[in-house]
């Protein structure tokens, strides 16, 4: 059997571009579409680095967005169905055309494109399940196996609208735990040495958890902890150094902790995460960026979801405060610390059912 090819209209955009990259690691040949070229250029180009096999190729021009596309995914601004809709009119008879919406734009866009089956999709209570409103049996599968290739939760509407849906998830929410895979996570830290180079270390030692209110992102509570005596720094000298008095003081606190408060969505890949970080026994308030990975089934059915975090403290604001002054007057040491950590998360057992 042939590959499907999906024409994507707006690749660019926040989920067509979640779309793109996911899809092309999935087996469908993929057309990318975006009047943005070098933006274009630049996704194509991502894409083909981090997936070599993928079938992909991109145009500026959307008036042949599906003249052999199986599917179309529109990531469009409100506004621009119709003039969209006399450009790819020819094409989209008899195909399946899904539209990334929580508005009516998809009933307009069905007035303009009357041969084609025009499927909405939008966002449920933020997280990573998208609805699908359809009563096309055959359609509505189709687009289930284009989300679920593309890292989503599929949520069919069907005879339900928005707010029954929304209220329908929020009634029975469950709460799930993530536990951190240490063999394939890292946390790691760098700073100047004699404001030339960096140094770089990291924890061998670590445990995070998060809870999530199902798959929501933005309601998950993070906890981290790393074991000071694990540091290393690839100099046996310099890490017992590093134990002591002058820095973490291991013996006295031979842990650093950071619990969240909250995790704020700047994007669908981008997100800010606030809270306390303990180190030497002193707690101070920190912001980190995070840039979500996305989620999918190992070989042995375990899903799994992955993280980058990156930031910078002060070291002085924990009681760090060891300093020397080099021959010609400069610091040995930075006091600006960067944090640098690659997280991949397992998911267990939902915890408990909370009613509304």
């Amino acid at each position: 059997m042939s590959k499907k090819t999906i024409a994507i209209i707006g690749a660019t955009g926040n989920i067509g571009s979640v779309f793109s990259k996911s899809l092309a690691k999935s087996n469908y040949r993929l057309l990318l579409f975006d009047r943005d070229t070098e933006k274009l250029k630049s996704l194509a180009a991502e894409i083909k680095r981090s997936a070599q096999l993928a079938d992909v190729d991109f145009m500026d021009c959307v008036m042949n967005a599906s003249w052999e596309a199986d599917i179309i995914i529109l990531d469009i601004p409100a506004g621009e169905e119709k003039e969209l809709a006399k450009k790819i009119k020819q094409f989209t008879n008899r195909k399946i055309v899904l539209i990334i919406s929580n508005d009516n734009e998809a009933e307009e866009l069905q007035k303009f494109l009357p041969g084609a089956k025009v499927i909405r999709m939008g966002k449920v209570n933020n997280g990573k399940e998208l609805f699908i409103d359809t009563r096309d049996d055959d359609a509505l599968e189709t687009a289930a196996d284009i989300l679920k290739a593309a890292g989503y939760i599929a949520v069919s509407l069907k005879n339900l609208n928005n707010k029954q849906i929304n209220q329908s998830k929020n009634n029975t929410m469950e709460t799930t735990r993530w536990i951190i895979d240490p063999a394939h996570s890292e946390l790691q830290f760098k700073v100047r040495h004699l404001m030339l180079s960096w140094v770089t270390g990291g924890f061998t030692q670590f445990d995070a958890s998060v809870e999530t209110e199902g798959e929501n992102l933005t309601t998950a509570k993070v906890r981290f902890t790393a074991d000071i005596n694990s540091i290393s720094t690839n100099n046996e000298q310099r890490d017992a150094h590093l134990k002591t008095g002058d820095f973490f003081d291991a013996e006295n606190h031979p842990q650093l902790t950071f619990v969240s408060d909250k995790l704020e969505k700047i994007d669908d890949e981008n997100y800010k995460l606030y809270g306390t970080l303990t180190m030497r026994g002193k707690s101070k308030k920190v912001v980190l960026n995070v840039e979500y990975g996305g989620i999918t089934q190992d070989p042995w059915g375990n899903t799994r979801s992955g993280f980058s975090v990156t930031g910078k403290i002060n070291r002085k604001d924990f009681g760090v405060s060891f300093s020397m002054v080099s021959e010609t007057g400069g610091l040995l040491l930075g006091e600006d610390v960067s944090i640098n950590a690659n997280v991949q998360f397992v998911k267990q057992v939902a915890l408990q059912t909370k009613a509304a």
